[in-house]
């Protein structure tokens, strides 16, 4: 029954949501000039969505109804690439890889989802995962990482460290995986490289992240300036934060990677946007690793929300993360 109650209270929400957000076009016109109704109205859905399911006080309930989406591979994509289940390390998560056997991969995507530490799965990101590996050539394993209130820090790390070294132990040149991740994903993937470097383990080839959470502190102003423009509730009401870490120190680079130094580790490509929220955790990413003796590029797309490749599929803006991606991995890899 409560299951049952949470889908009412998010479809309620996601429409609540939905219509005050067409009201507020038709009155105001777009948020941002040249955004077209669907790039408005996605991150309004996914802001309802989020707020109507944090205010159930069940976090039971809402992974009960995270449990039930299962979305296939993309139609297109279908009679090239499958998904098959497995543990790696102990870790449970999918590969998604190319049907043909003929056909050799380019490397290994170790992929990372985001969510918060709190939500998402293999499943909800199957979608994006399968174009990235499509684009890559790679085969992709998505780690379903324990999650937070049950896992608090540093359980995610450890699960991907876990993955990392079977991915190893299985025969996996460390030369030949990337690791990817978008906003605690790519905070997390971070986090993994770091401490890979410090306790002298091969690293990977180089990393990928998509609008990467890394200051866990919550010092970044565009939190604030970009509010109207992103769906990431990152305010009092909802602190994913104080529910990953507890009273864990938010400056602790395992945890806000923003925080630590970067000597020594594999090249990182960084995608950001504009109008997001967290915008800061990737500007100040990049300019840390800069500048304690890492590599990093800052692809910006200046009127983009929080994760946008993989919630606007086909957008011009999305095409071009894909190819730029596709290059990093053949570049790293081949090197």
């Amino acid at each position: 029954m409560r299951t049952l109650l949470l889908a009412l209270q998010l479809l309620v929400g996601v429409l609540l949501a939905l219509a005050r957000g067409v009201w507020r076009r038709l009155r105001n016109g777009p948020a941002v000039p040249g955004w077209s109704w669907d790039v408005e109205l996605r991150p309004i859905m996914m802001r309802g969505f989020i707020m109507s399911a944090a205010a159930h006080n069940d976090p039971r309930a809402r992974r009960k109804i995270e449990a039930l989406y299962d979305p296939p591979i993309p139609r297109r994509l279908r009679p090239v690439l499958r998904r098959r289940p497995d543990r790696v390390g102990g870790v449970p998560g999918e590969w998604i890889e190319r049907r043909s056997a003929d056909l050799r991969p380019s490397g290994t995507l170790l992929y990372l989802h985001g969510g918060a530490y709190l939500a998402c799965s293999p499943a909800t990101h199957r979608e994006w995962v399968s174009r990235l590996t499509w684009a890559t050539g790679c085969r992709s394993f998505v780690a379903d990482y324990r999650l937070a209130p049950d896992h608090r820090f540093p359980a995610a790390v450890d699960d991907a460290a876990a993955a990392y070294h079977a991915l190893l132990e299985i025969g996996h040149d460390p030369a030949s995986i990337v690791l990817g991740g978008d906003s605690a994903g790519g905070g997390l993937a971070l986090a993994l490289i770091l401490r890979l470097r410090d306790e002298g383990h091969p690293l990977p080839a180089g990393a990928v992240l998509f609008s990467p959470y890394t200051d866990l502190a919550h010092t970044s102003e565009s939190i604030v300036a970009n509010a109207a423009t992103d769906y990431l509730p990152l305010f009092d009401e909802i602190r994913p934060h104080v529910e990953y870490l507890g009273d864990h120190d938010p400056t602790d680079p395992y945890a806000s990677p923003v925080y630590g130094s970067y000597e020594g580790t594999p090249p990182l490509l960084v995608f950001a946007g504009g109008r997001e929220m967290i915008l800061d955790d990737s500007t100040r990413l990049v300019d840390r690793v800069t500048t304690t003796g890492g590599r990093a590029t800052l692809h910006l797309a200046e009127d983009m929300y929080h994760v946008w490749p993989a919630v606007l599929p086909g957008h011009p803006e999305t095409l071009l993360v894909e190819a730029r991606t596709a290059e990093f991995v053949r570049d790293v890899v081949k090197r």
